[in-house]
This record gives structure tokens, sequence and C-alpha cells, in this order.
């Protein structure tokens, strides 16, 4: 084994769940998890263990269980009993790491029997006595096995370290295994470890920006990028899978987003992303999941689920330990690695974990916290001059088709504003309404949503949802990709909606925006508590709008004294407007337009 100090440690929590889950499949395997130990056949002997319940008590396991014990002989047709007895049994055992160095020992130190309310039994030391002879041998030493989990991680890393030879990678490799085992509280603590890799020639440019790229690798970047999203989309649909908490869903959700918007400013100024910027937003992310991925672990109820998120989180952990060595690591976190990783966590799927698709994923939507898909956007494609004679119609709160197709073909001038804003003033309206039905809101904060999405949608895009690009129509959109007159960017809300619609449908945009305008504003602003931190309700417009446009660890931006100035300038302007709006003067956007042609 080499030093210590020349290996990579990574401790991993085992609750006493997970540990009770290995005990239940591995010596309770008999109908209703029970064992059947020393019966002769005849009835008239035999110990039966049922219900085990494992905890953890001054740094030992211990596990308690149901039983039922009887010793006699038989004489016809019935027995003669030495004893006939129920109650419980209570063993306590130590953890030591076994000589395979892949799995751990759970050593009775000392046993006890007890009345069936747990109480110390009159007869526990007769019982004892008899008991001590038929103690089973795989209660009196528990292996568990790690085996599993310890060649999946190898498997892993074959994928992800580089070496200069099979030969040293190979040693790598075979280092692996379990280095030691504690317990504390009500938690086991295992630690792997495995010898760190031999340096190899850092990455070009290591330690610089990627500097000015060329198209090709741009498309390459993108492409690495969009492998990683399409993984940590995997991952949280497969932890999504079983019934889990709102708050642990809605951090599922915080750690996408926030992946997402970090990936689309990679793009947008990739000298600025570091040399290996798919390594590094891995491993923040993988930080983020990280809590969570150990709670859900805790959650699992059977034996093959825990070695699962064992297994998944220790090779993800391994891979942040690794990176924590610098370029010299020789770490590549290829598609093939990113694959490997995420079959760990879902052996049995067999869809590609790093296919992307930009259609909308309803099962994303719900388990995300944000109901079923907008209905697809209307056909609108097709227009006459006549359509442009037409008087604005709606039919109840719903704008006509041929009002909807005038807006989706024109590019607006300033001229075009007395009748283009009541138009678009509208399908604004209609978002909101159709938002507040299918999601209601308490009363005393709708009119603070109305008022949040109109101003949103004045900040963005100045209620335009098209722009003029070489004499053509194009959507609206900003630098990094942002499109329409909600400025929604297809790749952080992919799954979310309809990239067409988004570019295409300017009722489509207003509700996707009012859509996600509205969860920020239940599941951040009022959640949070905003309007009673600060006293002000209007103050969960200002908070919906800095997650908005942020992200969701924004939320308070609008009042933080260290925000960046960008944000701070953004949160500023929405606020002025926010103002403007609620004055009664909701046709204020029109000041975009003064001095344009």
């Amino acid at each position: 084994m080499p030093a210590l100090a020349d290996r990579l440690q990574i401790p991993l929590a085992l609750d006493q769940s997970f540990i009770e889950s290995l005990v239940r499949e591995q010596v309770f395997s008999g109908p209703d998890n029970s064992v059947r130990i020393n019966d002769n056949g005849t009835g008239c002997q035999f110990l039966v263990l049922r219900n085990p319940q494992v905890s953890i008590v001054a740094g030992q396991v211990r596990l308690r269980t149901d039983a039922e014990a009887r010793a006699g002989r038989p004489v016809g047709n019935s027995c003669v009993l030495v004893m006939n007895w129920r109650g419980q049994l209570e063993f306590d055992q130590e953890a030591r790491v076994g000589d395979d160095r892949k799995s751990v020992l759970l050593r009775t130190v000392s046993w006890r029997a007890l009345s069936a309310d747990g109480q110390t039994d009159t007869l526990s030391t007769t019982v004892g006595r008899w008991l001590e002879r038929y103690l089973p041998l795989n209660l009196q030493q528990t292996r568990i096995s790690l085996v599993q989990p310890v060649a999946q991680l190898q498997g892993f890393l074959a994928e992800v370290v580089s070496a200069a030879d099979a030969a040293q990678l190979n040693a790598v490799l075979d280092s692996v295994a379990v280095d030691s085992i504690s317990a504390r509280g009500d938690v086991m603590t295992l630690t792997l470890g495995m010898q760190a890799p031999p340096a190899v020639a850092a990455l070009a440019g290591a330690g610089n920006g990627l500097g000015a790229l060329s198209a090709a690798q741009l498309v390459e970047l993108d492409s690495q990028l969009g492998a990683l999203d399409a993984f940590i989309t995997y991952t949280i649909k497969q932890l999504a899978a079983d019934p889990v908490p709102p708050a642990t869903m809605a951090a599922l959700f915080d750690v996408l987003l926030d992946l997402r918007l970090e990936l689309v400013d990679i793009l947008a100024s990739p000298r600025n992303a570091g040399p290996d910027p798919v390594r590094a937003q891995f491993v923040a992310t993988w930080g983020r999941l990280m809590p969570i991925l150990q709670e859900l672990a805790a959650q699992q109820a059977d034996h093959a689920s825990a070695l699962r998120y064992l297994s998944f989180i220790a090779a993800g952990d391994m891979l942040r330990v690794l990176d924590g060595l610098g370029p010299t690591a020789g770490i590549d976190l290829s598609t093939a690695g990113l694959r490997r990783l995420a079959r760990l966590l879902a052996p049995g799927e067999t869809a590609d974990p790093l296919q992307r698709d930009d259609a909308v994923d309803p099962a994303l939507r719900r388990s995300l916290g944000f109901g079923e898909p907008l209905p697809p956007p209307a056909d609108t494609s097709q227009t006459s001059w006549l359509d442009w004679l037409v008087k604005p119609a709606y039919a109840g709160n719903r704008p006509d088709v041929r009002t909807v197709q005038k807006l989706n073909n024109w590019v607006p001038k300033t001229a075009d504003m007395k009748t283009y804003l009541p138009m678009v003033k509208g399908v604004l309206q209609y978002a909101v309404t159709e938002q507040l039905d299918a999601t209601p809101m308490d009363r005393n904060f709708r009119e603070v949503f109305r008022r949040l999405v109109f101003t949103a949608a004045w900040q963005e895009s100045c209620w335009r949802q098209f722009m003029a690009k070489n004499n053509k129509r194009m959507p609206l959109e900003s630098g990094s990709g942002d499109i329409g007159m909600m400025q929604i960017n297809p790749k952080v809300w992919r799954g979310f909606y309809e990239t067409h619609g988004l570019k295409w449908d300017i009722v489509y945009n207003a509700r996707a925006g009012a859509d996600i305008l509205q969860h920020h504003m239940l599941n951040y602003a009022i959640a949070k508590g905003e309007h009673k931190t600060t006293g002000k309700t209007d103050n969960l417009a200002r908070s919906a709008y800095a997650a908005y446009n942020g992200g969701p660890r924004q939320y308070d931006r609008y009042r933080r004294r260290n925000a960046p100035a960008a944000g701070k300038k953004a949160d500023t302007l929405f606020y002025e407007k926010y103002r403007i709006f609620s004055s009664g003067n909701e046709l204020g956007v029109q000041q975009c337009f003064q001095g344009m042609p």
C-alpha cells in the first residue's frame, strides 16, 4: 500500500438505514425479513429472528430484532419444552475494514436478551446460555461487500484519468480500496482511497483564459458544455423519479438553472472561462449536488438502490478530489466519462444520458414545480394584407388569431405605437390571466404579479418580439441568446418551453415569461418572505425579477449592498419602470421609442 500521504481519500457517509438494508439482505432474507436458526424439523427446537432494526450507539452498530426461541424434545405429537420464549435480541457490533479492503466487517462484541417491550428479561440468563450455542455465524460477524462500488469507481476512473502508460493507469486503479471505517452519532463514515495518479504534462494554456476561439472550437465548446448540461439534467430527472420532498426538488431546480446560466455565460465570453470550463463547472455543480445526493441516499430502502447511490457519489466526489490536484492530474472529463458516471445512477436505463433534446419535457417540468406544459403556439404563419386593416379583437381575454398573426409579422416603428402597444398590452394581460388560472396565487399578490409581468416585458424588450436585420424580420435576440419579448434563453430553459414558439410567437413567449416569473415569485420571493423582511409587498416583484434576471440565488440581489454592479443597475432600472407602471401609466413603455424612426 502506498504511503497515506500519496493517497487521495473521500469520506462517504453510511446512514443507519443504509446499513440496515445491507443486514436485511445478507442475513434476514426469509419471509417477512426473518432468519430461522437451529431448526431440527420437529417444531420443538428453533430460533427465529425478525424485523431487524439498526442504530449506531457509542461508535458501534446496534442490531435489535424480534425473537422467538423454543427448546425441547418431541414426545408423540407434542413437545416437552424446556423453554418457549418470545422477546428481543440486541447485538452490539464493531466495524472494521475487511482483509480484502473491499468489505466492512461487523463483529459482534456483546449481545443480550430482552423482553418483548425491550426491557431486561427475567429469563435472559437462561435464554442467553441456550442461545449462545446457536448464535449464527452471520450474526457473530457480518460482512458487507463493497466490491461492486469499488469496481464501478475503477471503471469510471479508467475513463477520466490520464497516465503515461497502461501500467501506471492500472496501478492507480488497483489501488482503489477501503482505507478506514468509523462511526459517530448516527452515521458510519467509510473512507475510500486511491493512489494519486502520476503527474502528466499540463494542458496547453493552463492557467490562462481560453482566448480567442475559432468557429470550430466554439462549436466543440458548445458541444462539451451541452453534454454536461445533458448529464446534469439526466441526473436530476433520475433523482426526481421517486417521490422527494418539495424542498429537495426546489434545490435540484436551483442547481440545474444556475448551471445553465453559467454555461450560457461561458459561451458568451469564452476567453474568461478558464482552461477547462467543462471540468470546472462539473466540480462546482457537483459540490451543490452532494448534500442532496447524500440526503436521498439515506432514504433508499433497499440494498441495490443504496449501493447505486454510493457508487455514484463516490465516483463524482473522487473526480472533485482529483480536480484539486490541478491541471497535471490529467483529468479528461469526456462524454464517455459522463456516460459512465450516469450509468452508475441508472444502470438499467437504455437511453443515451447525454442525448440533447430541445423538445418540451413534461416530466422535467412537473418534477421541478412547473406543472403541465404550456399550450403549443398557434399556427399564425398565414397572413394577408387584409389583416392589417382589422381592428384588434379579443374573445374574452384571449387575442384572436388575426391579432396574433398581425403581431407575429410586425416589426413596429414609432409611428405604429398607438396601435401596437395596446395590442401587446392585451397579450400580456392574457398571459397574466392564464397563468393565474393555471396556478392560483393569493389575491393579495395578484396585482403585484400583473405589474411584474408588464414591467419585466418593458425592461427586457420594450414590448418587442421582433427586430429588423438585413431588411428581414427576426426574433429580438441578445448577445447571449435571450429571445423575444420576455428575453428567454432556450439553452437555459431547454425542456421547459418550445424554442420555435419562443422565437416566432409573441403570445407563447409572453406565456413562458409569465410562467417563469410566477415560479420565481412563489418559490423565491414569497417563500423566502421578501415582503415580510422588507415590509413592502411590491418588493416581491423586485425579488422575482432579480431571480429572473440573475438566477434563483439572486432573489435578494436588489437589496444587497455587495451585489454586482450590472445586476444592481438592472434591478434599479426595473424598479423605476415598475413605479411608473404602478402609478397608472400602463403604456409608459412608449418612452422607449422616443427619437426612434
